[in-house]
């Protein structure tokens, strides 16, 4: 007899919630934030100094410049390169509205262009988006953990005159043909929001870069353009550029600090979870299981998957719900596409964004990006931690199964 759905009234699988994400926050940073407490000193502080060096030494860039989180980190990024009026950039619509929005906010224009079957910004459509417009920027987005052909990225920019910024929220770690992410393009952005593989306990961004005048402008712009971010206190209160107020704590620089001294085993733990999970699941009709390609080191931020709804016998959105109800928090992912999104929809109306003031975007009801809105339609995101167990992976692929053979025999 084939077990009833819980959804339906049936036994879940697992009595005991398996989360979508955890933070893991040890012993140190415990010690470290109560030391920072008992010291009174909130902002600046050396441990801020320490993070951004051995951050920087660990993507293997000449700057790491820390702000106050990921999105800052994009927008702080487009100012410093000059990506602002006039400036058009090219990026994917299958990401967090920050990847996009950010683009806005420093007065330029995104535009959308497809993904591959990995999620990931295609090259080629990056390509055929270049033949129809001229475009200042690329921005690409590591989906998931999985690395974007930054070569091939890289010889399209360097053809075409265009920066590129590697939206790296996902991709700590991460690498390309033995290199890391964060240290191909022009400039990186990383964020280090709690659910991220490395955490600063808060919000939290890192900038990377190799090139000196962008590190120095970046210094300037996260703290109100004051001199003092570059002279000390010779520069009190002198200012050089309209800069803002983006700095990241000393709390949170501490906890990003031990965190990053224990990344390797998170990424570790987090590819050991997903090759259990490629084993178990690729084997099942009807589900696609991510792939790690030659060349990559992906670091599963978000172990995702795409099903196939006339195989398994649920649409994309119920077979969520089912999961959660057996005690699996699933998600569903990205589920509308940005270039479909009402933001971008109305995106010319000043009453949704005032730099239609001065800016005309395209009609992003016209792009037609195929890859992007079927993803958008079938993939989901299992849990993924590093304190998964192996009996919490066989209980995630048991729901699965039950769920699907429930259909199955529904169906026969």
């Amino acid at each position: 007899m084939i077990d009833k759905p819980a959804i339906l009234g049936g036994k879940p699988v697992s009595d005991k919630k398996i989360r979508f994400t955890e933070i893991l926050i040890g012993e140190e940073e415990k010690r470290a934030v109560e030391e920072i407490v008992r010291s009174k000193q909130f902002v600046s502080g050396e441990y801020l100094t320490k993070f951004e060096k051995e951050f920087s030494s660990f993507v293997g860039t000449k700057h790491a410049i820390a702000v106050s989180n990921g999105t800052d980190a994009l927008f702080l990024s487009y100012l410093a390169l000059g990506l602002t009026f006039n400036k058009k950039v090219l990026t994917t619509p299958l990401t967090f509205v920050a990847s996009a929005s950010t683009i806005i906010h420093a007065g330029a224009i995104p535009y959308f262009v497809d993904v591959g079957e990995d999620s990931n910004i295609s090259p080629s459509a990056v390509e055929r988006g270049l033949a129809s417009n001229k475009f200042d920027a690329i921005t690409v987005v590591h989906m998931y953990g999985k690395p974007v052909k930054m070569d091939e990225i890289k010889s399209i920019a360097k053809e075409e005159g265009l920066l590129v910024i590697e939206d790296a929220a996902h991709a700590h770690g991460a690498e390309y043909k033995g290199q890391k992410i964060g240290s191909w393009g022009d400039i990186a952005a990383f964020s280090l929001y709690p659910t991220k593989i490395l955490a600063a306990g808060g919000w939290g961004g890192v900038i990377t870069t190799n090139d000196d005048e962008v590190a120095e402008k970046l210094k300037l712009l996260r703290a109100h353009g004051e001199l003092r971010a570059l002279f000390g206190s010779k520069g009190a209160y002198l200012y050089k550029l309209l800069g803002y107020n983006m700095r990241m704590s000393h709390i949170e620089a501490v906890i990003a600090y031990y965190q990053l001294r224990k990344i390797n085993d998170f990424i570790t733990r987090r590819r050991k979870i997903a090759k259990m999970l490629n084993e178990r699941l690729s084997g099942i009709d009807g589900i696609k299981v991510p792939i790690e390609e030659k060349n990559e080191k992906h670091v599963y931020y978000i172990y995702s998957i795409n099903i196939n709804e006339s195989k398994i016998g649920w649409d994309r959105d119920t077979f969520v719900e089912a999961l959660d109800h057996e005690g699996i928090e699933a998600r569903r992912g990205y589920h509308v596409p940005l270039h479909k999104q009402e933001l971008f929809l109305n995106i010319n109306d000043p009453n949704v964004n005032h730099f239609a003031l001065v800016n005309k975007y395209p009609d992003y009801s016209r792009f037609e990006l195929p890859n992007a809105e079927k993803l958008s339609r079938t993939t989901i995101w299992l849990p993924m931690h590093p304190n998964i167990s192996e009996e919490d992976v066989e209980k995630i692929v048991k729901a699965i199964e039950k769920l699907i053979l429930w259909k199955k025999a529904r169906a026969q």
